[in-house]
């Protein structure tokens, strides 16, 4: 096979991953409009409606080591390829439990959520490990257009949900469903190309390694602390918005799409730099702007108001999720590399299912302080500006480490530069 047609299966097998993480994210957000038509429907209170968002990332923190020891004994393609069906399916199941077809509809609609989660997050942790063994010397630009196109689904699965919704629950969880099942049969196309079972897998790793590791342990807690930002502004910030600054629904939709879109260009620029001059200075970087930015965040809550506040506030969040990008795509070539240093090339889903389940904490933790502490303090400028706390840490803690970080992703990504045509021969298909 020459090397022209190994490069257009490549970039088949890329698009294939980039639409089964556009269609995973779309869900994820896809309910939000309709909520509150479901607290009234099924008599929810607003514990057991927010729940209903929180548990699309339950399984990801419970199981994400379990789907990342799937990944490695069944390949990363047919676990990709197995979760879209299973995605497809939850659609169905969230028109079951909303026509309420069944008794304890709600019951159903969290088991829809749950299914829905755990496929999202077999997905998210499968890509991510295909990825570092199809582009082990530019994984941090491959990562960075994955996550990026997430953040996009993410963008349009409420825009899309709530326009879905106009015509009847049942048709928006449909389409949803049928978008999911056209992304399947281009998978499949690219099934043998993304990867099936590892040769190398080692099934006695313990998972005490990723705390014993000094390296693992802390990206991990520089990886949780990124979505317990990101977590806690996307749950506090539309509320600041409302409260303090007095914007309509539309023109935080606004703000928040302003959010996503500057998340989404920088997974792409910073992922794209990473792979050419290393991981520590972009985190440095990120972490000193994302400081900066929460205190800023602060600052205006308390100064400024009206048209003034309003600018700057957009200014600042979207400073914000361009450098949280800075801060947390550099993390994903950094956890590839740590890994294989200290497990082999066996294990790179089991890797990426742990970190995945570090991500889930925070985006679980992250909406859990920042109510108490505007609870607490009765100011969101106060709670918001709070997490520049979190960050300052994470800031000392990259800071503190950047040798050893540096010198652990330079080493092995020196062994992978000059084995690449070996390896990308060996991942070609028979």
């Amino acid at each position: 096979m020459n090397s022209a047609s190994e490069e257009r299966q490549l970039q088949r097998a890329f698009l294939a991953l980039l639409l089964a993480f556009f269609v995973n994210f779309l869900g994820y957000a896809f309910i939000v409009p309709i909520l509150p038509s479901w607290q009234t429907q099924f008599d929810l209170n607003a514990t057991q409606a927010t729940l209903l968002v929180s548990l699309w990332a339950v399984p990801l923190l419970l199981f994400g080591p379990v789907t990342g020891r799937i990944t490695d004994r069944f390949g990363a393609g047919p676990t990709v390829f197995v979760s879209l069906v299973m995605l497809t399916a939850s659609g169905g199941l969230y028109v079951v439990a909303t026509n309420e077809w069944v008794g304890r509809p709600f019951l159903l609609l969290a088991f829809a959520r749950m299914v829905h989660g755990a496929s999202g997050a077999t997905i998210m942790t499968a890509g991510l490990a295909a990825a570092s063994q199809l582009w082990p010397v530019r994984f941090g630009e491959q990562a960075g257009k994955l996550l990026g196109m997430a953040a996009i689904g993410g963008l349009f699965g409420p825009v899309l949900g709530g326009i879905l919704f106009t015509w009847g629950e049942a048709s928006a969880f449909a389409v949803l469903a049928l978008l999911t099942a056209l992304v399947c049969p281009l998978f499949w196309s690219s099934i043998d190309v993304i990867g099936g079972p590892r040769k190398q897998i080692s099934s006695t790793v313990s998972l005490r390694v990723f705390f014993s590791d000094r390296i693992l342990f802390r990206v991990a807690v520089l990886l949780a602390i990124t979505t317990v930002a990101t977590g806690a502004l996307e749950a506090g910030v539309p509320l600041f918005l409302d409260d303090s600054l007095g914007l309509s629904s539309a023109a935080i939709g606004g703000v928040l799409l302003v959010m996503v879109l500057m998340q989404g260009l920088g997974s792409v620029i910073w992922g794209r730099w990473v792979d050419r001059n290393g991981p520590t200075r972009y985190m440095l970087i990120g972490w000193s702007f994302v400081v900066i930015s929460l205190l800023g965040v602060g600052l205006v809550g308390y100064v400024l108001s009206g048209d003034a506040a309003i600018l700057a506030m957009i200014l600042l969040l979207g400073s914000f999720q361009f450098f949280i990008a800075a801060a947390q795509i550099p993390m994903l070539p950094m956890i590839d590399t740590a890994t294989n240093r200290a497990l082999g090339e066996g294990n790179p889903g089991l890797a990426f299912g742990v970190f995945g389940a570090a991500w889930a904490a925070g985006t679980i933790v992250g909406p859990m302080l920042v109510g108490p502490a505007f609870d607490v303090f009765g100011s969101w400028a106060i709670a918001l500006g709070g997490l520049a706390l979190p960050a300052f840490a994470a800031l000392l803690l990259t800071l503190t480490n950047r040798d050893m970080l540096h010198e652990c992703y330079e080493e092995e990504i020196q062994k992978r530069k000059s084995t690449t045509e070996v390896v990308n021969q060996g991942l070609q298909p028979e």
